[in-house]
């Protein structure tokens, strides 16, 4: 009987299969699908699967600049399998949304971050400037200057708004439904600066619809080596790269979160995972404790300045 008894239970085992391979993991993107923030969980989701033993499918739950994803993500079951998928916009959030309905600190946890992208600024071509002497230049002379951006509080907002400090500038902010029109209407002259990722950006450039002025970061993008730093530029304040990694539910258990990222850190490891990342323009991949203290000091740096320049989201 117990001979019995042991092997109907190991074959009960057998036909379960490992724990982890139970259920579906969730990526939850906290926008709209076809974004640089759904390409990246996209890319991710396949050979996370495989790790995993599990399906790994990609949710899009997009609004309110990130945060109804967010908060869905944060009051989720602390399973380990709904995730979130978040850039810097996450703490850009923080600053910009009145009466947040999750803390940013405590409420999700960081279990690996994918990469960094540095950002860079660009022109209409009909501006007459070519580096970031003469911009700032014609900025400090009172000219009227505008640059567009993806939305109130999203990172090109922000990123505008750097540049006005470092520069002394006073540019006027004008937002679009996304980066895709604000895009539009510089080329088409209608707003006279963008700034974005590295590679949001680069095909424009290359084309010649635009033209490249400063990258936000003291070294130049292997992309765009003809671009200038910021610390070359002489606007050291002028500092910021985005951010793509994934975050879990704060009271997930150790053990889980540990298990998560490890398979991130085998994931993004793989050659050719990593080459299309790479060509994604991420690079600087770190673990949930480094991870950690970069979310940390990016919240230390950018709320205090959100809320000093008085940029609010309805």
């Amino acid at each position: 009987m117990q001979r019995i008894f042991t092997a109907a239970l190991c074959a009960a085992l057998l036909m379960a299969g490992p724990a982890r391979a139970e259920g579906v993991v969730k990526l939850v993107v906290p926008f709209a699908p076809g974004g640089p923030v759904d390409q990246v969980a996209r890319l991710v989701a396949p050979d996370l699967s495989a790790e995993l033993g599990a399906t790994v499918v990609v949710e899009n739950r997009g609004g309110a600049g990130g945060t109804i994803g967010a908060n869905a993500v944060a009051k989720a079951v602390p399973d380990g399998q709904t995730l979130l998928v978040a850039t810097l916009g996450y703490v850009m959030s923080a600053g910009t949304t009145p009466h947040l309905p999750y803390d940013p600190r405590k409420d999700l946890t960081p279990l690996y971050l994918f990469g960094q992208v540095q950002s860079l600024l660009v022109v209409r071509n009909s501006l007459g400037v070519s580096t970031p002497a003469e911009l700032v230049k014609l900025a400090r002379s009172g000219a009227p200057l505008s640059y567009g951006s993806s939305g109130v509080g999203s990172t090109m907002h922000i990123g505008g708004e750097l540049f006005n400090i470092a520069a002394g500038a006073k540019a006027t902010h004008v937002p679009y439904r996304g980066a895709a029109p604000a895009l539009i209407d510089l080329i088409a002259g209608r707003v006279d600066m963008v700034n974005a990722d590295v590679p949001v950006l680069q095909p424009y450039v290359k084309d010649g619809r635009v033209k490249a002025i400063v990258i936000y970061d003291t070294q130049r993008s292997p992309y765009l080596p003809d671009v200038p730093s910021a610390q070359e530029a002489g606007l050291p304040a002028l500092q910021m790269s985005n951010w793509y990694g994934a975050l879990a539910p704060a009271a997930t258990p150790l053990a889980t979160r540990q298990r998560l990222e490890q398979a991130f850190a085998k994931v993004i490891a793989k050659p050719e995972l990593a080459r299309k990342l790479a060509d994604a323009g991420l690079s600087g991949p770190l673990g949930a404790a480094e991870f950690r203290a970069k979310l940390n000091a990016d919240l230390d740096r950018w709320v205090p300045m959100i809320r000093q320049a008085g940029i609010r989201t309805e």
